[in-house]
């Protein structure tokens, strides 16, 4: 089983967001994230700044394969708000 366990530490509307998170498989923890995503307003609206920190411990997926998760997120952010 993979848990994930987040927390936001930080909110400030239209600025910045920040959490911190770990992921366990079954009772070992395999990492622990912070994550920013700052939101600074730019010519044509806003731009993302996504910046994420992490930890990787025994038995972790490791930075490539996260780096993999998030640009798939943000491909298909970007899909939706181009048809918006």
């Amino acid at each position: 089983m993979c848990t994930n366990d987040t927390f936001y530490q930080d909110i400030v509307p239209n600025r910045r967001i920040v959490y911190t998170s770990t992921m366990t498989l079954g009772e070992k923890r395999i990492s622990v994230s912070l994550c920013t995503f700052e939101f600074p307003p730019a010519e044509a609206g806003t731009d993302l700044i996504f910046t994420h920190q992490a930890a990787f411990f025994e038995g972790a997926d490791g930075p490539a394969m996260r780096e993999g998760g998030w640009r798939t997120l943000f491909e298909r952010l970007t899909d939706e708000i181009k048809q918006a």
